[in-house]
């Protein structure tokens, strides 16, 4: 029986190129994102490469909602191999605030969007890994968590957090058989919301930003998986 990856924020650039790259392994996909739209094209484009993709439809920032897709992903294919959490896609500049302008409130919004959603996601496919002693979890996660950087003031606490729970969550199931890791975007995504921002600015940029192609960083994910040998790795070093 073919595995299961199923992508959590699943969107037309990052998420597709990650649905074709376990795809060529002989891996089957469950797309989760908010618009049965967004579902149904990235469907589309996998079935002309051959692979075999559902589409599920949930907002990944809510618990209930991602519980909910769990219960439908293992019904229709009865595991999931591999969750891949990307929190960040469409806007996800919306409510990132500069380290002097963090508030309570912001800093909630984004520890919200970028942790506590990770954590429920954890909760709800973790339990069945261990059962089975196999599994791999990993998230998408940001170069803010890594090196600080004050423009990104709220984002990379939530990133510091979320980085410091998926090498903790590592250290303590290597034994159990489950892998988890992350890849940090350290540049923008070809295609992406943010890049076709910066594309769309008609100022002379401060500085010319590093730009990769999504294929790349889903690459990074499947050596990371096929490997183990490391908990994390950083594409690109936006501002470095």
């Amino acid at each position: 029986m073919p595995k299961t990856l199923a992508i959590f924020g699943a969107g037309p650039v990052l998420g597709l190129s990650l649905a074709r790259r376990f795809g060529r392994e002989g891996f089957r996909v469950a797309l989760v994102a908010r618009t049965t739209d967004n579902l149904d094209r990235l469907v589309a484009a996998l079935a002309e490469d051959g692979i075999e993709a559902a589409g599920f439809t949930a907002d990944v920032y809510d618990g209930e909602q991602i519980q909910a897709a769990v219960a439908a992903i293992t019904k229709e294919y009865g595991q999931i191999d591999v969750a891949e959490f990307s929190p960040g896609g469409g806007n996800m500049g919306d409510g990132i605030e500069s380290v002097l302008d963090v508030d309570p409130a912001n800093l909630q919004l984004i520890l919200d969007r970028f942790v506590l959603s990770g954590v429920a996601l954890v909760r709800a496919v973790l339990p069945d890994m261990v059962e089975r002693g196999a599994g791999a979890i990993l998230f998408t996660a940001g170069q803010s968590g890594i090196y600080p950087t004050p423009f990104l003031g709220n984002a990379g606490m939530a990133q510091a957090a979320l980085r410091n729970y998926f090498h903790n969550l590592n250290a303590v199931l290597a034994d159990k058989g489950v892998y988890v890791g992350a890849v940090n975007v350290g540049a923008l995504i070809e295609g992406s919301v943010p890049h076709q921002g910066i594309m769309s600015v008609t100022e002379p940029l401060a500085f010319e930003p590093e730009v990769i192609h999504p294929d790349v960083f889903a690459e990074n994910f499947w050596d990371l998986y096929a490997k183990r040998d490391r908990t994390e790795a950083l594409v690109g070093a936006f501002g470095q």
